[in-house]
């Protein structure tokens, strides 16, 4: 029977979406390490095993797509990439990759129902929430910049402003429909912005703006839903820059000014970027299939002219020179098919992944948690989504 025609059963909440819901709300935690290794890997090796028995036993339609299909290029390509150079690191983030991948297929091959999508985003609210929590009541600052501490642990303010990104769409998305507890979802997006311009990233700032405005150009469809978005647009942006923005340090508030951005040379990076494509353009084979995966950290740490210690910060300048324009090129399709999966049904979800490709600018993603987390859900299946695309074939079939 397909999969469109034979979801699973409406009003409830299924085995594979509870274990899904309780993968996304370990998001926060990724930084947190036990004495048996990250807490997040010990969330992963049971869910994965107890979603492999539950598919074997025939308890989950299968739905299979593009996203699925080009990451699973991309993840034997870059197996293939330790043959061109083995390391210790390389092999642990390549065996890392696969086990995102596989976590990535047993979650998200299956068709969920309405009710199991709207569950797994209260699960994305909660993240939102949770995230918050962290980085209101932190108390460390290094030069004012809000020290992240997850139960310990230190976490990159970069990489953890892409945790809000589901949240901070999905409070975009329920203020347009206006769905019940309407202040609750602005109180949200609101101190969801605050929390990331306490962190000083000006790179996660930019990420989460250019998500939303792909949804909102994208979404907004009525004049009247245009009004309300305009309206609450305005009011959150009263409340973040004469209420929020003067509450944070004088430094943290000139890290968003246009002039530092261009004395600092966005950190570092444009130096950094310079030095890693001058490497890679060096030699043809460089260019065609890279110099292995995480060659780009050896090859900063030996050039003179960048600080050491330091990262490539951009995922398709990396990627370029560890894995040349191949891996480059399954890479973007991976991106693409993102982005196009969703787009007509689960718009918001395509944008979450925009948002994403801004913040691969300053970050890398080879076993980056956001980054596996949102195309779980751009490669999920739900039942009206599927019902409604197999409506539209047969309609150009007639």
């Amino acid at each position: 029977m397909d999969a469109a025609q034979a979801p699973a059963k409406k009003g409830k909440i299924s085995i594979e979406c509870i274990l899904a819901g309780i993968y996304f709300f370990c998001l926060p935690f990724t930084v947190v390490e036990t004495p048996f290794g990250s807490l997040l890997k010990l969330v992963s090796i049971p869910i994965i095993a107890i979603l492999v028995v539950r598919l074997l036993m025939g308890k989950s339609e299968v739905s299979l797509n593009s996203v699925h299909l080009f990451y699973a290029l991309y993840i034997l390509y870059s197996f293939a990439c330790l043959l061109n150079l083995f390391t210790p690191e390389a092999f642990t983030t390549v065996k890392d990759m696969l086990l995102g991948f596989a976590t990535i297929m047993l979650i998200s091959m299956r068709v969920y129902t309405v009710e199991e999508r709207d569950f797994l985003e209260w699960v994305w609210l909660f993240v939102g929430v949770v995230c918050i929590l962290i980085v209101v009541f932190s108390r460390e600052v290094v030069q004012d910049r809000a020290v992240i501490r997850v139960l310990g642990f230190v976490e990159d303010q970069n990489q953890f402003c892409a945790y809000f990104i589901m949240a901070s769409l999905l409070c975009i998305k329920r203020l347009l429909e206006r769905k019940s507890l309407f202040f609750v979802y602005l109180v949200i997006l609101v101190l969801c912005f605050y929390a990331i311009l306490k962190t000083g990233s000006r790179g996660g700032l930019l990420g989460i703006l250019a998500g939303i405005s792909a949804y909102l150009v994208a979404g907004i469809q009525s004049r009247k839903a245009r009004i309300a978005i305009i309206a609450a647009g305005l009011v959150i942006i009263l409340l973040v820059v004469f209420v929020l923005f003067p509450m944070l340090p004088e430094s943290i508030q000139e890290r968003y000014t246009f002039d530092d951005v261009v004395q600092t040379g966005g950190s570092g990076r444009v130096q950094i970027w310079r030095g890693l494509i001058k490497y890679t353009v060096a030699k043809p084979e460089r260019i065609i299939w890279g110099s292995g995966v995480l060659s780009s950290y050896d090859i900063l740490q030996n050039d003179p002219e960048i600080q050491r210690g330091s990262v490539a910060h951009n995922s398709f300048i990396q990627i370029f020179s560890d894995q040349g324009l191949i891996g480059l090129l399954l890479f973007l399709f991976v991106m693409a098919a993102c982005i196009i999966k969703p787009w007509m049904t689960e718009r918001v979800y395509a944008c979450a992944f925009i948002s994403l490709i801004a913040f691969s600018m300053s970050l890398t993603f080879y076993t980056f948690k956001p980054y596996i987390n949102i195309m779980m859900m751009c490669a999920m299946g739900f039942e009206d989504s599927l019902l409604t695309k197999s409506k539209e074939r047969e309609k150009k079939e007639l």
